[in-house]
């Protein structure tokens, strides 16, 4: 792990263009229906055998109605909690993560439930991703490149997080990152609450999804990377508890015509 200029420690992530063998092989399938690779998937890729497991899980419930609409609410639930910015442009780029953050929470909360055997549901068939280009339309700079190592910083602190978003990567590389947590910054301390209360909202929907589990302690053994599991959890805790945190500061910006 990496500190940065706020003295904050971050979490590694594997970017699309270093990603090879299996790694390689989930990020070209995430690719097929995505712009770029989600920030969890970068960090589970730390731990190549759990990223396939994990994307195994992931594929069908993804595409899942009930999962969509469980999104959509932990969206609703939190979109009067913060005051969204002035500038149309950084509303409009905020608006567009709602979705993905939200669908990333309740992923990242169903393979932490999974992890410790909390869903007893039927299991995944097996299958691993066939090898393919990694070609992300909209690639999230690399942390270590994007041009406001500083606002890294900041945010890191801000939120306790070792976790930069592919949302804030986003906003640096569209320069529009300073308008975005100037606007956003002074309100996390009233925010927190609220967040605190959609990341077990989320936990519970997780509950109810119709999951085929294929990340669990025992697949992981049968994979060769059972000593994997408390770093896996430690990630998978930083996103749970990050996700919430964010996603009730930009809700606000997706608001209904």
């Amino acid at each position: 792990m990496a500190g940065d200029a706020a003295g904050f420690v971050g979490y590694p992530m594997v970017e699309e263009a270093d990603a090879t063998g299996v790694v390689a092989g989930v990020y070209a399938r995430l690719l097929e229906d995505m712009p770029f690779v989600p920030s969890l998937f970068k960090s589970l890729a730390l731990c190549p055998g759990y990223l396939v497991l994990a994307h195994e899980q992931a594929v069908p419930v993804l595409a899942d109605d009930s999962f969509g609409s469980a999104a959509q609410q932990l969206v609703t639930s939190v979109r009067d909690i913060a005051t969204p910015p002035v500038d149309a442009e950084v509303r409009g780029a905020l608006a567009e993560f709602t979705g993905p953050l939200s669908r990333m929470l309740l992923l990242a909360a169903g393979l932490r439930l999974t992890l410790d055997g909390e869903l007893d549901l039927p299991p995944a068939p097996g299958r691993s991703p066939a090898p393919g280009p990694v070609e992300p339309e909209s690639p999230a700079p690399s942390p270590q490149d994007a041009p406001a190592p500083r606002f890294y910083g900041e945010i890191r602190a801000a939120l306790a997080t070792p976790i930069i978003n592919s949302i804030w990567r986003s906003l640096a590389d569209r320069g529009l990152l300073d308008a975005a947590w100037t606007a956003l910054r002074p309100q996390i301390p009233a925010t927190l609450p609220a967040a605190d209360e959609l990341r077990e909202r989320a936990t519970q929907a997780a509950r109810h999804l119709p999951w085929q589990v294929a990340a669990t302690p025992a697949a992981m053994e049968g994979a060769g990377v059972s000593d994997a599991r408390p770093g896996m959890a430690s990630v998978l805790d930083a996103y749970v508890t990050t996700l919430p945190r964010v996603l009730v500061l930009v809700a606000s910006s997706n608001q209904p015509e």
